[in-house]
């Protein structure tokens, strides 16, 4: 591993990322943690996911699950009695060899998106690179599968997959300073991250042009756009920019470029479900009302959770200040969350287990709701 991907120096790298967390943490609670009043029915609402979360998540068989898991309860969630993420860890890790050296890796298949493991259920979730691990038999330590990440990756922007990017941006924002935000990674490519930066944000403008200019005209959306072919609707791109917006990223008008689509995520926040709620009405009739309702409520939650998922986590760093207007949209939307979540209970989760695929996205789309709604009370769980 040439100099600049040492162990030494991600572990010091990604301890002082964690602390500047915490500072921002403590610096938003110090000024406003009663920012925004917690009602009953939220508090209800985030209670049931919960519970739908420990029963469900904790699949050791399912590492896609145990990591939804971990992003919703922290790193004290368990599975069989032990800590979810040295389980995943002893079990599920691989290794590659790059130039005669060792990388410990999570498969594509088991995490679902590349560094979704480390994004999700590590770095954001406030686990210290020192946090020890064993696998095969050894002992290494959560910063050592850092260093194996930023040494693996590689990014071509001609070539390069928009919708995988969100996860690498949270990974190495943690772990980049912007002064310092160039490596040569374990194949002798340089990389320099603020371009992968600015990939991401020019994606995510060029995969929302119609929805801005609907947005602009003061028009309601009626057909798609590409942002919607995105993973969870693209939510999860708009984290990772957040989070390096977060980390001190600034170049190319960056803050701006990121206003404009807080406030659009804010403007889809009705948009979007109007969309949805289209798409179920022609689907009445064609397949079983129970398949519809059930599929339909997930929709809802996909979108509504991971989409507050990015505003509170906006709003809890200062990244974004709503207005008036905008704070009535946040409120009646979150209302119209609780009811899907309010629904979702009453339908039981019996009737979802009898699809195991949308069971597991149900699971994975409460986690991210979850997370999102403990921020609400101003508290990541990182």
């Amino acid at each position: 591993m040439n100099e600049g991907v040492t162990r030494r120096s991600f572990l010091q790298a990604s301890l002082a990322g964690l602390g500047l967390a915490a500072v921002d943490a403590v610096q938003f609670l110090d000024a406003g943690s009663n920012a925004w009043a917690e009602s009953a029915p939220l508090a209800r609402a985030r209670e049931s996911l919960k519970t739908m979360i420990l029963k469900h998540a904790a699949a050791k068989d399912n590492p896609w699950l145990l990591l939804h898991g971990i992003r919703a309860i922290g790193k004290g969630f368990k599975v069989d009695g032990e800590p979810a993420l040295g389980y995943v860890c002893a079990r599920y890790l691989k290794e590659t060899r790059v130039n005669g050296k060792a990388y410990l890796y999570f498969p594509p298949g088991d995490e679902g998106h590349t560094n979704a493991f480390l994004s999700e259920a590590i770095l954001d979730a406030g686990v210290a690179a020192d946090y020890p691990i064993r696998w095969n038999g050894r002992r290494y330590a959560i910063g050592d599968l850092v260093a194996s990440a930023k040494a693996r990756f590689s990014f071509d922007p001609a070539s390069f997959d928009g919708d995988d990017v969100a996860w690498s941006l949270i990974t190495f924002a943690y772990i980049t300073p912007p002064d310092e935000d160039t490596w040569v990674n374990a194949y002798g490519k340089r990389i320099r991250f603020s371009e992968v930066v600015e990939f991401g944000m020019a994606t995510l403008e060029e995969a929302t042009q119609q929805l801005r200019t609907a947005m602009r005209q003061g028009m309601m959306s009626t057909q798609k756009d590409r942002i919607h072919d995105f993973t969870c609707g693209g939510t999860h791109l708009i984290y990772g920019l957040a989070t390096c917006l977060r980390f001190g990223y600034r170049q190319r008008s960056f803050a701006d470029r990121m206003k404009t689509q807080f406030d659009l995520l804010v403007w889809r926040l009705e948009a979007d479900p109007h969309l949805i709620d289209t798409h179920y009405r022609l689907a009445v009739g064609q397949h079983p009302e129970d398949a519809v309702r059930l599929h339909h409520l997930d929709a809802k939650l996909k979108f509504l959770g991971h989409a507050f998922e990015v505003i509170n986590y906006a709003r809890l760093y200062r990244l974004f200040s709503p207005t008036a207007a905008q704070e009535k949209t946040l409120a009646s939307s979150q209302a119209a969350l609780v009811s899907v979540i309010d629904g979702i209970g009453r339908e039981g989760i019996g009737k979802f287990a009898r699809d195991t695929r949308l069971l597991r996205l149900l699971v994975g789309d409460a986690c991210h709701a979850y997370h999102g709604l403990k921020m609400v009370k101003g508290v990541n769980q990182g």
